[in-house]
């Protein structure tokens, strides 16, 4: 297969031209360059200018665009070269080029521009000359315009971003008004006004030199000269037992810079209170002071004073019903003739804690900012829980008072910039001040966590929710570094460099509104192509978590934008997500949760019939979708079909890093799939009526094996769950094609259905590839889904929505089994396969006649027969622990497992995919080994047991002694 994965055929009966994505594409190249964007030091500029959610690579969108306006048989030279991949004066072989040093990177002695001989695709725009060499090119492809771009759930902005920079006609649409402010500073501000670096740092500097004279007192120091940066802020509550004072601190670290050294504050309790002390912690410290042992341990909160335990509970309702106070136990300073450094809070800083109260309490227009209400489901963690009812409420005394105070200044400014700018120059100036602003919010909150590996705040989301932090930052906004002037030269500097990269380009058109109703706003027939990254399903609830972010931008620009901010909050009812709690307290024949996945469905079914209406005839859709449940594609997959698209090419890009942190929860894959559809030249009928599934399964099954391997062979950076989710899209288009899909009964197929044949026959693919054992398709159910779990997943722990079909697949539900065997439980959400351990009853109370639970532990070892494989491999792992290897030999013998074909292919199939080191892997080995007096008769020729292999046989047994294993 070449270097791509498409299910495009010939399409010359077609009347409209194939284009460049339904044809080959050099996926390798890009999803290189998509990880090497993917450095936090080195990204794009939009990534820094305001924080928003699932913001795609600069090559993947790039692909994206112009793979669904180019013309098919464009080379992969000509487009990575459009795409700004490749040294300038390469000219043929660029994937391979892209290639060849990424698989050397590790060689390398300098910077990864060096070594590529290329700056990053980002930092780069097309020059003239490409312009209009692609501009005539797409002008003979679409009848002499250039073909007009939409993004009709354009989020943070990349795709409509990088349209403009190819010069084409954009329109960007976006339901919330967060990035549609993000939106208008990228795509109209940058491209229309331009460079506004001089501008924007005066005015900067008067809202600062304004805002910092009102706080000057609010952060004292007790040295002068010094400056404070950011406070870390905790909780006092009362002890019930003995009222003593208890700070809800887990740990005492304000620095940890290595194993067990670091900058930490030092607890003293005496007489009920709690004083702080700075304190440096080396390997040489002579002291008995841990800073990881905190009063607060698993949640719960141990008294320091007389050790009694208040519950998380107990505590969660002092929170909220306010009985608490501030306390401020570290603080990080800035000081010129020492640089930066840390002491303990001390009575100077709750004595400006208490001004900043007594400020609120006197000042109206302070008692009313940020009055709105929290609307956030208990799924990202509800801060009302904790007594944050309004959103105020997110910030102490001095944050808010800090927030307040920039807020008026910003106002007192206003005025003076309208009258000296002309009417867009002073909106963009003051849009641009706001995301300062807004941005300041983001690291300066109580649900801002102070990260003691880095010794200062984190941003709100480390992870797509408000979690509790009973450790937060208080930032001096008025302070040089870390506050509003460094936050705001951040966001100038990523204007300027926005406004550069566009320089000449025409502005997108951007509009703020409901995707399902794009054709009122743009017309019908008017779009050539669209290209979206749709929200996905229940992965990120935007509006919920966007409100800290609009209260503060809607008191700022409320009278600039009035279209933007008329509403209290954000639009939560016309949001495309799969938001459970919107039908809370609903009664009926559905759960809430089916009531939120068919609301999902229904926007999700509008916006695509939406896009439909305003794509012209002959034009595409391509998707961006990164998800691995299949109801999510379920639901994408229905809503294209049903709107009309058909389907006409996938590609798998590799998009993001590997197992990165805090993305479990989202269900995201490490992949992006493009997902292409075309809008017929005339509508035609379904003249052949509905297709039977029983003739349609093979097929499907088919296209995602076909498919599968050839993704195996083509060389890109899948993971195997990846793998199996770019299957998708060729099934799909088998599906679409003999759409609408009907059981024997005349009932509707979903494409669910395709979808998880799709999964069982990608595992058949896997297993294939990689299990080199025979007859493990006649294993029972239980058995293969238990290995193809470790196979697919390389982990013990898996996406429940992905087990539950990967065990559809091979005739075993899941939920069904989970009591009986107790083969895998619950964990965050996720299912966690179980060991022996937690299965297998005690053999030796059973042989002394002892009772034991068969409902905790439902497989008994000294059965002659079982059910399943996985059970006997359990139960004689069991016996070799409790009772030792002669005795799992008799064991074995007895049961006649020793010439059991099954049981032999069990145990080789788990030694193929299991870790070498995991438990089971080990005792098998052990059996292979002799250890238990005799040698299993199994050929380990294809195991890999990452050990020395010096005592093999020339059949391929394992001779070693006990030693080779320990």
């Amino acid at each position: 297969m070449s270097d791509s994965q498409t299910t495009s055929e010939d399409d010359s009966d077609e009347p409209y031209t194939p284009l460049a994505i339904e044809g080959e594409l050099p996926l390798k190249a890009v999803g290189i360059e998509n990880l090497k964007e993917a450095n936090p030091k080195h990204m794009p500029p939009h990534r820094y200018i305001h924080p928003w959610f699932a913001r795609r690579p600069t090559p993947a969108a790039r692909l994206a665009v112009l793979g669904s306006i180019m013309e098919e048989g464009t080379s992969a030279d000509e487009l990575l070269s459009l795409m700004q991949i490749g040294p300038e004066d390469l000219k043929e072989n660029i994937s391979e080029y892209v290639q060849e040093r990424k698989t050397t990177e590790g060689e390398r002695d300098g910077t990864l521009g060096d070594w590529y001989g290329y700056p990053r695709p980002f930092t780069q725009s097309p020059n003239d000359e490409e312009l209009q060499q692609l501009h005539d090119s797409l002008r003979d492809t679409w009848d002499g315009e250039l073909p007009k771009v939409l993004d009709a759930t354009a989020g943070g902005g990349v795709i409509p971003f990088e349209s403009i920079r190819y010069g084409l006609p954009t329109i960007a649409n976006e339901l919330n008004p967060v990035p549609s402010v993000i939106l208008k500073v990228m795509l109209e501000y940058a491209p229309e006004v331009g460079s506004l670096e001089e501008d924007l740092y005066k005015w900067r500097d008067r809202i600062q030199e304004k805002a910092s004279k009102e706080l000057d007192d609010l952060y004292p120091t007790k040295r002068d000269g010094r400056e404070i940066l950011a406070s870390a802020c905790t909780y006092h509550i009362q002890c019930e037992s003995c009222a003593g004072t208890v700070p809800l601190v887990p740990k005492w670290w304000l620095h940890k810079r290595g194993a067990g050294e670091g900058t930490a504050v030092k607890p003293h309790y005496e007489d009920g209170e709690v004083s702080y002390e700075c304190v440096e912690i080396t390997k040489e410290s002579n002291s008995d002071f841990d800073p990881s042992d905190g009063p607060v341990s698993r949640s719960d909160v141990e008294c320091p004073h007389c050790g009694v335990i208040t519950e998380y509970e107990e505590t969660r309702e002092l929170l909220k019903n306010g009985e608490f106070e501030y306390q401020i136990y570290g603080v990080k300073y800035d000081d010129p003739r020492g640089g930066s450094g840390y002491r303990a809070g001390d009575e100077i800083d709750q004595q400006a804690l208490k001004r900043a109260e007594e400020l609120i309490e006197s000042d109206f227009d302070l008692l009313t900012f940020l009055p709105e209400k929290v609307e956030v489901s208990s799924r990202i963690t509800d801060p009302a829980t904790y007594g944050m009812e309004e959103w105020r409420d997110v910030f102490s005394p001095r944050q808010l008072v800090s927030h307040y105070e920039y807020c008026q200044a910003f106002h007192e400014i206003a005025d003076e910039i309208r009258k000296e700018h002309d009417d867009q120059t002073s909106e963009a100036v003051l849009t641009i001040l706001t995301i300062a602003a807004s941005k300041m919010v983001d690291r300066n909150s109580r649900l801002s966590s102070w990260d003691t590996g880095k010794g200062y705040p984190n941003p709100i989301f480390v992870g797509s929710n408000f979690s509790f932090c009973r450790i937060f930052c208080d930032n001096n906004l008025a302070a040089d570094t870390m506050g509003y002037k460094d936050l705001s030269r951040k966001v100038i500097d990523s204007y300027e460099k926005l406004a550069e990269m566009t320089t000449g380009r025409d502005a997108a058109d951007v509009h703020c509104g409901d995707a399902a109703d794009l054709s009122t706003t743009i017309g019908t027939n008017e779009v050539q192509a669209a290209v979206v990254d749709p929200p996905y399903y229940d992965s990120i609830m935007y509006a919920q978590l966007s409100d800290i972010f609009y209260t503060v931008q809607k008191s700022y620009l409320e009278d600039i934008h009035p279209d933007l901010f008329a509403s209290e909050l954000t639009n939560k009812s016309d949001e495309a997500v799969a938001n459970v709690s919107r039908f809370e307290g609903l009664e009926g024949e559905k759960s809430k949760k089916e009531l939120a996945k068919q609301d999902y469905e229904e926007k999700m079914s509008s916006i695509f019939s939406e896009l439909y209406e305003t794509i012209e005839p002959g034009g595409v859709l391509t998707i961006m979708f990164t998800h691995k449940e299949t109801d999510a594609w379920d639901t994408l997959s229905t809503s294209l079909i049903e709107s009309g698209f058909t389907i006409t090419a996938t590609h798998p890009i590799t998009s993001e890093m590997p197992s990165r942190a805090g993305k479990r929860e989202t269900q995201s894959a490490d992949s992006t799939i493009l997902l292409t559809g075309r809008k017929p030249e005339n509508e035609r009928e379904r003249t052949g009526g509905a297709t039977l599934w029983e003739d349609v399964k093979e097929e499907t099954r088919d296209a995602a094996k076909e498919a599968a391997r050839e993704l195996l062979d083509s060389g890109l950076s899948l993971t195997k769950t990846d793998t199996i989710i770019a299957a998708f899209g060729p099934t799909l288009r088998v599906f679409a094609d003999n759409y609408p899909v009907v059981d024997k009964k005349g009932n509707e197929v979903p494409p669910r259905d395709a979808l998880t044949a799709a999964r069982d026959a990608v595992a058949e693919v896997l297993s294939e590839r990689y299990l080199e054992t025979k007859g493990f398709d006649d294993l029972d159910g239980l058995t293969r889904w238990y290995v193809l779990s470790w196979l697919i997943y390389d982990s013990d722990t898996m996406p429940y929505d992905e087990a539950r079909q990967l065990g559809i697949g091979v005739g075993v539900d899941i939920d069904d089994v989970k009591r009986d065997t107790k083969i895998w439980g619950k964990s965050s959400g996720d299912v966690q396969l179980k060991t022996h351990d937690s299965r297998v009853q005690d053999v030796v109370r059973l042989e002394n006649g002892e009772d034991v639970s068969s409902r905790k532990y439902p497989v008994n070892p000294t059965n002659e027969r079982f059910s399943h494989g996985i059970d006997a491999i359990h139960s004689a792992i069991h016996v070799y622990e409790t009772k030792g290897p002669e005795s799992a030999w008799d064991w074995l013998s007895d049961r006649g497992m020793t010439n059991d074909e099954r049981f032999r292919t069990t145990v080789t199939a788990l030694l193929e995919v299991l870790p070498p080191e995991h438990e089971t892997a080990q005792t098998l080995r052990d059996m292979l080994s002799g250890r238990t007096g005799e040698y299993l008769d199994i050929d380990t020729s294809s195991i890999n047991f990452n050990v020395d292999t010096s005592g093999e046989s020339e059949d391929g047994r394992y001779q070693s002694d006990a030693s080779e294993w320990t």
